[in-house]
Order: structure tokens, then C-alpha cells, then sequence
């Protein structure tokens, strides 16, 4: 049998394309294999990256939160304490109430003590994120260097770490901490040294510390005479805002380095600026003067928080408020002048200097106008209204006041223990400076005065003034010291008369000492205490207007004088008090411009003007204490050198709600001194517009000094709960392992 194959044509051709089809297909299924294996590995690794984004999210919210902790109590570490730092993260610490609570999306552990934990929650995706977070104070040593910052209770070791499914995080931070103790002038908005003045003679002075404003600093004038102010050993002038000078101003710092700021350094002058670098072996490690164009960082205080001192536990706070039973503290009948209807409660500390060994913590909720010695070795007053400072404030009043030629500064600083207390005054609303009662700050002064002018009218015409050196004002170069000389009838011929008056038989001394007090001899200064009858009456006496005060004192002169033949120079401290204590308390009860206290700064500024050599103290008005206050400026603003640049100040003017009146002549001044920071935080709304109405101050000379004492790590004169600010000066994202998460 044959069998017959019949190719017929084209068969080959179409076999051939059904392979190649099909292998074709196979490629191109092996290359979608490809790119869908691909796109679900990408999706992974998005979905991967997504998680870890999110697990930083939430380390980030949950240092965020601590953050806030720490603003709102200073306190606050997770580990340990604020004072003593740790190597390790041992010895969680408890925790007191906490500020920051729970909101949408945000919920909060609260543990008792040791890591501060949370999550937040995305409520669209249903996505928690948790996270831990701990910090602790590092170790770190004091530099030799910078006089104004604590080092060593600076810098805090803060780890935040996040977790999103299996997705782990982990944040390191640095934190420095900053407080109200390293400046001198700190302002929140725009801190402008042109309204410290005008300085019309010499320029004035701010010694020590840092300035700082926030918004912008301005070194400038009040008023085209103004000399405007040398900024002596500073620290550091920095602003993170815009820095513009407008008065050439002599510059010397800390480490001896001198200089002057003109308008080339404003900050637009981009390459005139000078930052007046520090250098140490060759290598520069900071500036002194930086704005924000130049590094300056930020150190903005944050509000203050009332419950951390209302909650506080050692010490536990003292209330002052309406019925409060306190020594010293009573509603008073002063009102400020801006707003008459709010009720001023005084708190006078007396005249008593002290220095217990105790931290007092004293909480107000009404205003207070305060004056005195405070007697604790550390205080700290938190007001929930403004404050007036209303005369001499913890000073001693035996502090000799010797100043260098212009009145520029002490010879010798006050010091903690001795001549002053730590003090520190908080207030969310303003703390303002009232002069519109004068006994209460020249008291010190008035001393001298009064010892002259008895010695003037007990020896006459005839006593050259100079032979008093000895007697009434001998060179004082110390508190305790007091070498003042007996008045002796020898050189006194009034005491010598009221010493030959008889005294035998004895049963004479009785009739005679009581009929002393019209004794010719006491004429004069008989006189010297009664009220003027007209302005220049009163403007060479010392009115009392209580006769029995009066009488008072003259029969202790003259008892004195008849008995002994002189008056020692501890019974002229008794009759001088008793002077002092009764203008006091008749200022108090009904102020009258012919009595005593309104009459004699004129006198005391010529004194101590003209006779520099006789121990006559200048009028001066002394405040040591750190003052932070809350309250927006709410005041005409200046942009030049104009003389309506207004402080917080009352005084030096005709006032039916201060009770007060002009005391001082045009040719006065006087010295309004403060060593110690002031700090205006800027943070809550001003209820009054100072428009400058409420104070007279063309005879004030300012003068600002940053106290030392302040910084110094928490010592026995530190006042208690000083705020404080943080911010992350370092910065560090890692990966994080469930386990590390785990053991947080």
C-alpha cells in the first residue's frame, strides 16, 4: 500500500507564528509576573515607611507632652529630680498633678510616678500610635566663666520612643532649661532701654546679666538730651527678633572685652554688624551680641501657671486674700490712680532687718502694695493681681549706701545673710514701683538728717558743721558698725544749759524735768517739729502734727541732756524712731503735705550734693528682688528717642486716690536702685493703658544691677518654684526595637 504526503503550501509558515505567539505570551506573562511582584513589594515597603513616620509622630507627640509638663511645672522629671542628675534611668520620680489632659486623639497614662506613656489615635484609620517618654537631668559643671547661668541643673537627657504596629521609633533630645534668675532685662515683646532714662549729665548704667527681647531689643534714648546707658560687664545682648541701635553706647563684657554699639550693628546693617565673638585658645566658642539673622535662639518664658505655687508643697504656701490674718498684711486706703475702684491690700514686712532659717512661700489673690524687710532668708510671693512696690524693700536699713564718684554704684554689694534675703516677686498681672509716699523708702535717710538737725539746734549758732564729722555722720563701712560720738555739753550749748539747771535738793529734779519741755534751750528744736504754717516754713522742719509725739521726744532730749550732760548716740536712735514711727503712722491716717516726709528730699539731695564728705545718704528709693511680672505693655509705643516712652511708676503727683502729693523740687533727684532681674513676660492681657498720668518721674535717676546671688544653684538664700522655660537644643531620630519599647 502507498501512502501519498501532500505538503501543501504555506503549512510550515503558520506553525512557526503559532510559536512564536505562544512564546511571546510567555515573556510577556513572566515580565506582568514581574511588575506585580514588584508594585506588592513597593506597597510593603510604602506601607513600612508609612509606620515608621507615624511611630515618630507619636515619640514626637509624647515629647511634646512632656515639654509642656516641664513649662508648666519645673520641676518635672520622669527620673530623679531637678537638682541631683542620674547616670542611669533609676529612681522614677512621683509625679504631682499633671497640666496636659486628655483632647481628641491624644490619651494620656497619667502614672503615678517614673515613664510618662500615651497613644495617639487617628480615629479615620483607626491607626494607634503609642508612645513612652523619660527624662532626667544630665551632669554638667558650673563654668568659671558665665556668672548668670547654672550649668550644672541646666541640660536634661529626654528619650521618647513610638510604635505603630510593628513599626518602632525611638527620639533623644537635649533639653536646656532657662529661668527668669540669668537676665537683667527681659521682655517678651520688645525690650527697649530708652525708657530707663533720660540720664541727662552722664549716661546710666546696666551692670551685669543679659538682655534679652524677644520680639526685638532696641538700645535707645527717652528724650533728645538723654545720654542714654553703658551696658557694663554684660554676658550676653541677644534677640531672636531685630536688633536696632539708635544711641552709640559704650560695651564692655564679662571677660573684660570693651566696645561700643552704633548703628552699624542694627540688624540691617548686614556688614557693619559686630557679634563681639569670644574667643579661648585661638578658637572662637560664642558671641556676645547675636539677632536672629545671626543665631540667636530663643528663650521665651512661658506663661505663668498659678496651680504650681498654689499646689506646692515645701514649702506649702501661706494665702493672703480678703479676711487673711498676717502680720503686716490689711486693706489699705491707697488705690491706684488708673483704676480707683480695686481694693490694695498693704503687706509691711517692718523695719527689723532678719534672716530666718526658713523658705516662706506667701499666694495672693488680691493686689498688694508691699514695703519692709521681709525676715526669711528666702521668699517668694506669687500674685494673682498686680503689685506695687511702695517703698525700701529688703534692704538692711543700716546698709551704709557708700557710693562711687556720680552715684553710679555701691562701693561694696549687699550681701545674702547680712544686708538682704533672697527674694523673688511673681505677679500675672503688673508690678509697678510706687513712689507717692516718700517715708516709706527715705526712713534710712531721714536718720542722718534727723541727727543733724538735732545737733544744729542744740549747739547753736556758733557749732561749725564740719565738728560734726564725728558726732552725727563718721565714715560707716559696714552694717553693724556705728561709731557715731556722744553729743557732750562741752561742745553742745544747749546741752550744756540744760545740764547747769540745779539739782539739789533732789526733790527739784522732778519739777525741773517736767517743765524741760518749754525749756529755751529745746526752742528751736521745739520749732523744728512743729508743722509749717506755710510751704517755706515746712520746707526747713520735720512737722508732727501729734503734740504728745512731740512732747515725747523733747523730754527725752532733755532729760537726757539735764540728767547726764550728753545724749549718746543709742538715745537719738530712740527719739529718731519715735519720729519716724509717728510721720509713718500719720501718713498712713491722713497725708499732709506740711508734715515731715513731704518736705525733706530736697533737703537731703542738696545735703549730699554739697557737703559729699558729711555722710548725708542721697534720696534713694532701694529694691532687691527678682520681679516677673505678666501683663502686656498697653502703652503709647515709640519708635524713636521721644520722652513718652511710660514704666509701671506712680508717684510725684496730686492724687485723691494714691493720697499723695509732689514732694520733690525741680532741681531734686532722686535714685530709684534695683539689683536684681526684671522680667516682663508679656503673656496676659493689660487692664489698664499707661499713659503716664499717674507718675511725675523727671527727678529720677534708675539705676538696674543684676544681682549675683541669684544664680547660685539653688542655695539657702534661693527663693522657692523660680519658673522656668525649655527648649530641644539637639535633636535625634533612630530605628527601635520592640524589646528596647518594651523595657521603656
Amino acid at each position: 500500500m502507498i501512502s501519498i504526503h501532500v505538503t501543501l503550501p504555506g503549512c510550515e509558515k503558520r506553525g512557526s507564528a503559532i510559536i512564536v505567539v505562544l512564546m511571546v505570551c510567555l515573556v510577556l506573562g513572566i515580565m506582568v509576573g514581574a511588575i506585580l511582584n514588584f508594585q506588592r513589594g513597593q506597597a510593603h515597603l510604602l506601607s513600612k515607611s508609612a509606620k515608621d513616620y507615624l511611630a515618630l509622630c507619636a515619640a514626637d507627640a509624647g515629647l511634646n507632652c512632656v515639654l509642656a509638663e516641664m513649662r508648666a511645672n519645673p520641676q518635672f522629671v520622669t527620673h530623679g529630680s531637678i537638682y541631683i542628675p542620674l547616670k542611669g534611668w533609676t529612681s522614677p520620680a512621683k509625679h504631682r498633678p499633671f497640666v496636659v489632659g486628655e483632647t481628641r486623639g491624644l490619651e494620656l497614662d497619667h502614672n503615678g510616678n517614673g515613664t510618662y506613656g500615651g497613644r495617639v489615635v487617628l480615629e479615620k484609620t483607626r491607626i494607634i500610635g503609642d508612645f513612652r517618654v523619660r527624662v532626667r537631668l544630665l551632669s554638667a559643671k558650673n563654668s568659671l566663666d558665665t556668672k548668670t547661668v547654672d550649668e550644672a541643673h541646666r541640660y536634661f537627657l529626654l528619650e521618647a520612643v513610638g510604635r505603630v504596629d510593628d513599626s518602632h521609633r525611638k527620639v533623644t533630645a537635649i533639653l536646656e532649661r532657662f529661668t527668669p534668675t540669668s537676665f537683667l532685662l527681659y521682655d517678651g515683646g520688645i525690650l527697649d532701654t530708652g525708657a530707663y532714662g533720660p540720664y541727662r549729665l552722664t549716661p546710666g548704667v546696666l551692670r551685669r546679666g543679659r538682655l534679652y527681647g524677644h520680639e526685638g531689643l532696641k538700645i535707645a534714648r527717652r528724650g533728645m538730651i538723654d545720654q542714654g546707658s553703658d551696658l557694663l560687664d554684660m554676658e550676653k545682648i541677644s534677640t531672636p527678633g531685630y536688633l536696632e541701635i539708635r544711641q552709640s553706647t559704650r560695651l564692655s563684657f564679662r571677660n573684660g572685652q570693651e566696645g561700643r554699639l552704633d548703628s552699624g550693628n542694627s540688624s540691617s546693617k548686614m556688614d557693619k554688624f559686630k557679634t563681639f565673638p569670644e574667643e579661648r585658645g585661638g578658637r572662637v566658642i560664642g558671641h556676645f551680641v547675636l539677632d536672629g539673622m545671626r543665631g540667636a535662639k530663643s528663650e521665651r518664658l512661658p506663661p505663668l501657671n498659678p496651680n504650681y505655687w498654689k499646689e506646692a508643697t515645701r514649702p506649702k504656701p501661706t494665702m493672703l486674700g480678703p479676711g487673711s490674718s498676717f502680720r503686716g498684711f490689711s486693706a489699705s486706703k491707697w488705690r491706684n490712680p488708673a483704676k480707683p475702684q480695686e481694693a490694695v491690700y498693704d503687706l509691711f514686712f517692718g523695719w527689723e532687718y532678719e534672716s530666718k532659717k526658713e523658705d516662706m512661700l506667701l499666694y495672693s489673690t488680691v493686689p498688694l502694695r508691699i514695703w519692709g524687710c521681709p525676715p526669711w532668708k528666702a521668699l517668694t510671693i506669687f500674685c494673682e493681681k498686680d503689685v506695687y512696690i511702695a517703698g525700701d524693700f529688703n534692704q538692711h536699713p543700716d546698709f551704709p549706701q557708700n557710693y562711687e564718684l556720680g552715684y553710679k554704684d555701691y562701693t561694696s554689694q549687699p550681701e545674702n545673710g547680712s544686708e538682704k534675703n533672697g527674694c523673688m516677686i511673681l505677679s500675672q498681672g503688673r508690678i509697678w514701683f510706687d513712689y507717692s509716699h516718700p517715708i516709706q523708702y527715705l526712713r534710712n535717710e531721714l536718720v542722718n538728717l534727723i541727727d543733724y538737725e538735732i545737733a544744729m539746734r542744740l549747739g547753736g549758732k556758733d557749732l561749725n558743721p564740719a565738728a560734726l564729722a564725728a558726732i552725727c555722720y563718721p565714715p560707716r563701712f559696714s552694717t553693724n558698725s556705728d561709731p557715731r560720738q556722744p553729743m557732750l555739753a562741752l561742745h553742745f550749748k544747749g546741752i550744756a544749759s540744760l545740764f547747769a539747771l540745779p539739782k539739789e535738793p533732789p526733790q527739784v529734779i522732778p519739777v525741773t524735768l517736767a517743765g524741760l519741755v518749754m525749756h529755751s534751750a529745746l526752742k528751736e528744736l521745739r520749732e523744728f517739729l512743729e508743722p509749717g504754717k506755710n510751704a517755706a516754713e515746712s520746707a526747713t522742719r520735720f512737722g508732727i502734727k501729734s503734740l504728745i509725739c512731740r512732747e515725747k521726744v523733747l523730754a527725752k532730749i532733755g532729760a537726757a541732756c539735764y540728767m547726764t550732760g550728753f545724749l549718746t548716740k543709742g538715745e537719738r536712735n530712740s527719739v529718731i524712731n519715735d519720729l519716724l514711727d509717728q510721720a509713718e503712722k500719720e501718713d498712713r491716717d491722713e497725708p499732709n503735705p506740711n508734715l515731715g516726709p513731704w518736705n525733706v528730699a530736697d533737703r537731703l539731695f542738696r545735703l549730699a550734693v554739697t557737703h559729699p564728705k558729711m555722710g548725708f545718704r542721697f534720696p534713694e528709693m532701694t529694691v532687691n528682688a527678682l520681679l516677673v511680672d505678666s501683663a502686656e505693655l498697653n502703652a503709647r509705643w515709640d519708635q524713636g528717642d521721644h520722652l513718652d516712652k511710660v514704666l509701671p511708676e506712680i508717684g510725684n503727683i496730686t492724687s485723691k486716690e494714691a493720697i499723695c502729693f509732689p514732694f520733690v523740687g525741680s532741681d531734686t533727684r532722686m535714685l530709684l536702685r534695683h539689683l536684681g532681674g526684671r522680667v516682663h513676660l508679656r503673656t496676659q492681657p493689660s487692664d489698664v493703658f499707661l499713659d503716664g498720668s499717674a507718675r511725675e518721674d523727671f527727678f529720677l535717676v534708675r539705676r538696674n544691677q543684676y544681682d549675683h546671688s541669684l544664680v547660685a544653684g539653688g542655695g539657702d538664700y534661693y527663693p522657692s518654684y523660680v519658673p522656668a522655660g525649655f527648649a530641644v537644643i539637639n535633636w535625634q531620630d533612630d530605628s527601635c526595637t520592640r524589646e528596647e519599647f518594651d523595657s521603656f
